[in-house]
């Protein structure tokens, strides 16, 4: 043989893995502790193993041909379900490799059973505490985070960004005139042109409702600033087909910038939230970033 089985059952009794081995016909002739709790099977208990998924093709004579032919065994790699004995579905990633003897003829398999259900719950709930369900766009915790790690950069590196506050007009009608499941679309297709329009170093994150929110970082005068904000607005204000309809909205987004508008983040979200208002008093479709009459960027609702 070309491998030496004691040398090998004992390494796998080693490793936090699901391992088993069988012969070419299915037969399991050992499976480690891990395998069998991971299967919730009971000491003494044969092991059952998805093994139609992974049989070698039999050949004219009905014979297992990786059996009867020398290298024919193939390493087998996939994702997929199996029963726990107690009847619960486990994903599992399951990998299976042949045994081959000194002439290369397949004479067991090496099965390896990972249990993926921990990792996709953890990666799950990551994704519901810093992730928008509706969007996929970062939502206000993730936002918040790195807002504030954006304002201890620029206390470090004396360094500016711009915070947009962005705020879809009369959002309220689409949601009264083609329901609240054309108004999800809506909010979905505003998100991935918001995200479009923006360098992929920047964040959007959905706020909440029908508001958005973004950090433009190095971005060191207004008049970049302004550029991005008519970009958005122009962006966003492109008609949509949504279920068959056609919806056009605006935007009014009011814009505070670091270091000018404040030194916290509480502080330049209050700027911008204002400023944002300012736009919807004078009409809406269009940005303010504050300052003077002369800064606004408005065009008429």
């Amino acid at each position: 043989m070309a491998w030496h089985k004691q040398d090998l059952l004992r390494n796998i009794e080693r490793i936090a893995v699901g391992m088993a081995i069988t012969r070419p016909n299915g037969t399991v002739e050992y499976a480690n502790a891990y395998l069998s709790k991971m299967l919730g099977v009971r000491s003494g208990e044969p092991v059952e193993l998805p093994l139609s998924l992974f049989e070698p093709r039999a050949g004219p004579s009905g014979q297992d041909e990786s059996r009867r032919q020398p290298g024919t065994g193939e390493t087998k790699c996939r994702e997929l379900r199996v029963h726990s004995s107690s009847g619960n579905m486990l994903d599992v990633l399951y990998a299976v490799y042949p045994l081959c003897d000194d002439a290369g003829v397949v004479t067991h398999y090496v099965h390896f059973l990972q249990h993926l259900g921990d990792e996709r719950q953890l990666e799950r709930l990551s994704r519901l505490a810093f992730y928008d369900n509706l969007t996929g766009l970062p939502n206000r915790n993730l936002f918040d985070d790195r807002l504030a790690r954006a304002v201890a950069v620029g206390q470090r590196n004396r360094s500016a960004f711009a915070l947009f506050y962005i705020d879809i007009d009369h959002f309220k009608q689409v949601n009264d005139t083609f329901g609240h499941e054309t108004g999800d679309e809506l909010l979905r297709a505003v998100a991935v042109r918001l995200a479009q329009s923006i360098r992929a170093s920047d964040t959007v994150a959905r706020r909440g409702g029908d508001e958005f929110i973004a950090i433009l970082e190095g971005v060191a005068d207004q008049p970049s600033a302004a550029c991005v904000a008519s970009k958005l607005v122009t962006a966003c204000s492109e008609p949509y087909i949504v279920r068959g309809h056609e919806c056009r909205i605006t935007l009014s987004l009011g814009a505070s910038y670091y270091p000018r508008d404040g030194h916290d983040a509480a502080t330049l979200l209050e700027r911008a939230d204002r400023a944002m208002y300012e736009v919807k008093a004078r009409g809406r479709n269009g940005y303010c970033i504050e300052e003077s009459p002369s800064d606004y960027g408005l065009t008429a609702a």
